[in-house]
């Protein structure tokens, strides 16, 4: 029988090298290797036609037509002109790329002993998750549930973006692709301790504070020394990394108050604070230095802080209000250039209402100020 593209399975999906899932997805139907027979017929190409346009030895084709691993076997001269002879076949080797790495990252995470939901994986990419952010943090959760505080810290440290942000909320949260978080959670509490931030290179530094953030998301409360602001520029990112996750997790303004003040009264809590946030919208780059120079302003840091001022809770729009937004003013007056934008969605927040008093009352000041 000849192969066809699945019932079901959308061209788009054949691009994507992804199957339809059934009822029970395996981590083998996520990301599925297509024959070549099936990419060139979906664009109406036969063997003897994809011979002549392609000057390839219908020999060579034959050896590659009806295998599914095709691309691990075919050389780079021949893909080339396979690529300027089937219209889609560009798109699908790039896809199937990504693809591979995911069901290798979904692999690692069940050999590890984590379940993945493979069809709320698949879900994710068909409504636009990157594969390669999926793929990185299920290596980073992978490398929690064996224990390897190398391999997480690695992974972790290239999430510290706006864009992976959506991934790691889907694999460190409950009700997204891992059966059972509190397992990872129970690893993660483990491997604290045995991450090493003596170095106090960045990779360490941004993993283990990303990995305090996501445990205390996931359990509610700051582990370990996360919850200490002492120390050096690794220990003062774990400590805003657990306040973040206490404000957007449980919402306690107490917690915002308090670390309010000891920003006040650090110059390192305050650097990192200025440096957590620009680098986390890539106006400021990640660097061993991590210094805190921009180049061209704070513009997509101020395009997100907005966001966050008109979305978030009122425990991290009082954050914003006394500690974020007057880090970034005191950097850049101009706020980005987003000054007046941030005027009109402070007084549209407090227009809506805010309950909490003093969160209205530091909203109102601080409205003052920009305007």
């Amino acid at each position: 029988m000849e192969p066809r593209i699945p019932s079901g399975l959308r061209p788009e999906d054949a691009a994507h090298g992804l199957t339809t899932p059934s009822p029970q997805v395996t981590t083998s139907g996520l990301a599925r290797a297509l024959p070549l027979q099936v990419l060139a017929e979906a664009d109406l190409v036969s063997l003897a036609d994809l011979a002549v346009f392609a000057k390839i030895p219908t020999s060579t084709l034959g050896r590659l037509w009806s295998d599914p691993a095709w691309l691990d076997k075919v050389s780079g001269a021949t893909l080339q002109r396979l690529i300027t002879a089937v219209p889609g076949l560009a798109r699908y080797v790039a896809c199937r790329s990504h693809a591979a790495r995911l069901e290798t990252a979904v692999h690692q995470c069940t050999e590890s002993g984590l379940e993945v939901h493979g069809a709320r994986v698949v879900e994710l990419v068909r409504a636009g998750q990157s594969p390669q952010y999926l793929a990185t943090v299920l290596e980073a959760a992978a490398a929690v549930a064996r224990l390897d505080a190398r391999d997480t810290v690695a992974a972790l440290s290239r999430c510290w973006s706006a864009g992976p942000s959506a991934a790691l909320d889907a694999v460190f949260t409950p009700g997204g692709v891992l059966a059972d978080p509190d397992l990872l959670a129970g690893r993660a509490t483990q491997l604290l301790d045995l991450v090493d931030t003596r170095g106090n290179s960045m990779a360490a530094t941004v993993g283990y504070g990303i990995l305090v953030h996501k445990l205390t998301r996931l359990t509610g409360t700051i582990p370990g020394d996360g919850g200490s602001p002492a120390g050096d520029r690794c220990a003062a990112f774990a400590y805003r990394s657990g306040v973040i996750g206490v404000l957007l997790g449980a919402g306690d303004h107490d917690a915002a108050e308090s670390y309010a003040r000891q920003v006040a009264a650090s110059a390192l809590l305050a650097r990192n604070e200025l440096w957590s946030l620009a680098s986390f919208c890539t106006d400021i780059p990640l660097t061993a230095q991590m210094t805190t120079s921009t180049r061209d302003g704070l513009r997509r840091t101020a395009t997100e802080v907005i966001g966050d001022v008109v979305s978030l809770n009122d425990a991290y729009l009082h954050y914003l209000l006394t500690t974020a937004i007057p880090v970034l003013l005191a950097h850049d007056a101009s706020f980005g250039g987003a000054r007046t934008e941030l005027g009109h969605a402070l007084a549209g927040r407090l227009e809506a209402g805010i309950d909490e008093p003093h969160t209205r009352e530091a909203g109102a000041r601080l409205l003052k100020t920009v305007q």
